[in-house]
């Protein structure tokens, strides 16, 4: 019986406590400290289930949707750290294939264990006995398919090699729901999300999640794209500058900034905060202190996501209903608004924006579903 199950726990001890429990139900259990490793060997360890260790980062939750994207039929069971049966229900409506309440013992984990593998394990087989009766009628009609396979993949290639190419996904859900920040990078996209306190990076092909940075210290409300380095701000208004590395190392802060900005961005040159509460964009010079050059106010309607680039300040106005171009030499005069059709969603809240080559990325939320969506830049 194909008896390996994977167990995502970054807990020292409810390692040691869960490693004793399987090895006594003849499991061979592999362990992952979180979702990002977990998903780096799930290939290799090939498990039949999956047991997940609740109250850790990021949520259950989320390791339930990303899990089943990557294998939709596998069965995931949550380890509840206290008996609740009303959390019980809520995982099992998000995906969980049943729920181990606490304490873990051989007995309780036991039936799961064998009901997972049965699952898993479960084969079909085909009676052939009326299929042997009708050999010659099978050879005849296996000969007619194959001259028709024949030219059926010859009429596909043909017009595999001269019909339209399908166009590509422009628009992905997240599978968190506060999106605060966005930042794309050259083979992925960084997205930071205030609930969870993380920051997730994306495929930018098909916005799989590659890996998650947990944020205990920190509430993030946007991000910003640096040549070297990306900048993060918190409820606090302070802002951090931070490597792309695997983990995110912060370099520096600054000073708690006043107002309190909920976006920000680099031209290249200068480095810019929004506050969507008072309307107010602050040119700053980009040292480690984001000394204030000057504030502007917002000419539009409703100040809801910005960002800026090496040309244009940009805006997704909720009032206005669009996206709008400003100049970064004269931020109080709107160069051009163009409609944009998400807004006619009016549960959507867009929260955060991104300019990279030639293209407007757009994240928020919508009915309480986090989503991502990208524009040609408007001329």
């Amino acid at each position: 019986m194909f008896n390996t199950i994977q167990i995502i726990c970054a807990s020292e001890k409810n390692r040691l406590i869960l490693r004793g429990i399987f090895k006594n139900l003849g499991a061979d259990a592999v362990f992952s400290l979180d979702l990002n490793d977990a998903l780096a060997i799930f290939e290799k360890a090939r498990p039949a289930a999956i047991f997940i260790m609740d109250g850790e980062e990021p949520p259950v939750e989320i390791q339930l949707r990303e899990l089943r994207r990557v294998a939709p039929f596998i069965p995931v069971i949550p380890l509840l750290k206290s008996r609740d049966a009303g959390r019980a229900v809520e995982l099992m409506k998000a995906g969980a294939f049943d729920c181990a309440q606490n304490p873990w013992t051989e007995e309780a984990l036991l039936p799961l264990y064998k009901k997972a593998l049965n699952i898993s394990g479960t084969t079909l087989e085909l009676d052939t006995k009326g299929l042997r009766s009708r050999r010659r009628i099978l050879a005849l009609t296996l000969a007619a398919l194959c001259a028709l396979t024949g030219f059926s993949g010859g009429v596909y290639f043909g017009y595999k090699k001269y019909a339209a190419r399908p166009v590509p996904q422009d628009t992905f859900a997240l599978p968190y729901a506060h999106p605060t920040g966005i930042v794309i990078r050259k083979n992925s996209v960084l997205i930071s999300d205030w609930h969870s306190q993380a920051l997730y990076e994306h495929d930018a092909g098909n916005f799989n999640i590659l890996r998650v940075v947990n944020l205990p210290e920190t509430t993030p409300v946007a991000l910003a794209a640096g040549q070297d380095s990306f900048w993060l701000a918190g409820t606090d208004g302070v802002i951090e500058k931070r490597l792309p590395d695997e983990r995110c190392t912060r370099v520096s802060k600054s000073a708690p900034l006043s107002p309190i900005p909920d976006g920000a961005c680099f031209d290249g040159l200068y480095f810019w905060t929004a506050d969507s509460r008072s309307g107010q964009l602050v040119k700053r010079m980009p040292g480690d202190a984001l000394t204030a050059i000057k504030t502007f106010t917002y000419p539009g309607r409703k100040l809801g996501a910005f960002t800026c680039d090496t040309r244009f300040l940009w805006a997704a106005d909720p009032g206005l209903k669009g996206l709008v171009k400003m100049s970064l030499d004269e931020p109080e005069r709107i160069i051009s608004t163009t409609e944009l059709p998400a807004y006619a969603d009016k549960t959507l809240k867009l929260t955060a924006l991104a300019s990279k080559d030639g293209k407007i990325w757009f994240t928020g939320d919508a009915r309480g579903r986090g989503l991502v969506f990208f524009k040609d830049e408007p001329k």
